[in-house]
């Protein structure tokens, strides 16, 4: 458990960030040993039937962590403020509400799994075993939840290298079950989901023991579960604003997607690459991001104002280091990071995809420092409670990738949406509105995220409030 309302941001805030950036590799490591495991024992059609379902469950996992990730900045802000009567009775709401999602959910796709796999194209070779890996996992959402609400709260005590340790241990679990279910028992796809929901039980349950012996005092009762209509609506406006920010992302991606598929097998394969290697490249920002909701949500909640500048300044500050150091990485060996993904690329069609997802890379990772300013910003404007502006920018993100598909492609394409794999801006014809797509949206919410962030930034008080001693009334129950 850390304070993080003393000491000094930038440590903290690095100190903070690192479980969790190592945690987002771990789960980069299961989800490519998961895939690695399904293709070499049971082919492409099987790795295709879990690739269809993708949009549907990164949706779901979405909306769960977006409502944890909204619920833990109103837990982080009881934290700082030291009220634990309080943090108990919001966890205790955190939990009803979340359930009630999950359910909502399940309940959804249990009922409508056939139409939601016709919406998506699924065709019908595959549709049986995607059917079946999308029921399994929807049913395991009640221990994705479980997870993520431990781990949420405990990383709104300070708390991110504990949920670590249970990623690792879960995703080694994880892949050792995939051996055991998929290569051993021949269970098919069902054994990858079966694997990943019972990983996920485990991670909850250890997660459930650690939390009952060692922080007791994030334990609820039956006493705790007290609603309020004030307490509700804040808690409820931090978590669907949180889940609907982290839908609306994922729906802009599966809009977007489609338009890509329209340029044939060469290109979709080099955006693949290229967003492999830009996942990579931003995870140290998402880590340092709820480092910053965590960080000034704490500081919001014990009145320390200047702590908060201190520490949104240190944070931008890291990543805007990151993001010098990953445009020198792509423009100096992003053509090698890319021919570890790519296959024969000795040949004329293999060097031609290289080219094109090297071209995306290097017309996107300069604009890194425009992305700095929008996810850091959003992040602290999330940690104060201002949940509007990241929901209102996360749309006109929806609303530009529907205007790249729509116009932009066919605007640069032709009507035909013409372009061939290559690393000329004519080459690759209508996908370099792809290719611009994400800059264009970066650099206009930077701008007007920035703006509203320091009109807020200067509206809060000058002056901190008196040290509560947060560690001392956590500890004695004041």
């Amino acid at each position: 458990m850390k304070d993080l309302t003393r000491g000094r941001p930038i440590k903290l805030i690095i100190l903070f960030a690192l479980p969790i950036l190592l945690g987002n590799l771990f789960q980069q490591l299961y989800s490519l040993s998961d895939i690695i495991i399904i293709g070499k024992n049971l082919g492409n059609d099987s790795i295709a039937a879990v690739g269809a379902t993708a949009p549907l469950v990164s949706l779901f996992f979405s909306v769960i962590n977006g409502l944890v990730t909204g619920f833990a900045i109103v837990v982080a802000e009881n934290f700082g403020s030291g009220d634990r009567a309080e943090m108990r009775r919001t966890i205790a709401r955190m939990l009803t509400f979340s359930a009630i999602a999950t359910g909502i959910i399940i309940l959804g796709v249990v009922i409508f799994i056939d139409p939601l796999l016709h919406a998506l194209n699924t065709s019908e070779n595959i549709f049986s075993e995607a059917r079946s890996y999308l029921f399994v996992v929807a049913l395991g959402l009640v221990v994705t939840l479980l997870y993520n609400f431990e781990a949420g709260i405990l990383r709104a005590v300070g708390d991110s290298v504990v949920p670590l340790v249970i990623l690792v241990i879960s995703t080694f679990l994880n892949i050792g079950l995939d051996l055991l279910l998929v290569a051993g028992l021949h269970m098919g796809v069902v054994g990858a989901a079966l694997a990943t929901v019972a990983a996920q039980a485990v991670s909850a349950a250890v997660c459930l023991v650690y939390l009952l012996k060692r922080r007791p005092f994030l334990v609820i009762g039956r006493k705790d579960l007290v609603f309020t209509r004030s307490t509700s609506l804040k808690l409820l406006g931090a978590g669907l604003g949180m889940a609907l920010m982290y839908s609306i992302v994922d729906i802009g991606s599966v809009i977007l997607q489609n338009g890509i598929n329209g340029f044939g097998d060469d290109i979709v394969t080099a955006h693949t690459a290229a967003r492999k290697i830009f996942s990579l490249t931003v995870m140290p920002f998402s880590s340092v991001c709820a480092a910053l909701v965590t960080y000034v949500s704490q500081n919001r909640g014990a009145g320390k104002f200047n702590r908060i500048r201190r520490g949104i300044r240190d944070g931008l500050a890291v990543m805007f280091c990151w993001a010098a150091l990953a445009v020198v990485v792509i423009f100096t060996a992003g053509g090698f990071l890319l021919g570890l993904i790519i296959d024969g690329t000795d040949t004329l069609q293999g060097a031609a995809i290289l080219q094109t997802a090297l071209l995306y890379m290097k017309w996107n990772v300069p604009f890194y420092f425009c992305l700095t300013i929008l996810l850091g910003l959003r992040s602290s404007l999330q940690g104060l409670g201002k949940s509007l502006v990241p929901i209102i920018c996360s749309v006109i993100e929806l609303v530009w990738k529907i205007i790249t598909v729509a116009v932009m492609i066919p605007l640069i394409g032709g009507k035909e949406h013409n372009g061939t794999a290559g690393g000329t801006i004519s080459e690759i014809g209508g996908y370099f509105g792809v290719v611009i797509s994400e800059p264009i949206i970066w650099t206009t919410c930077a701008v007007m995220i920035g703006i509203i962030a320091i009109l807020t930034l200067r509206k809060l008080p000058h002056e901190d409030a008196p040290d509560n001693s947060t560690k001392e009334k956590i500890a004695t129950g004041e």
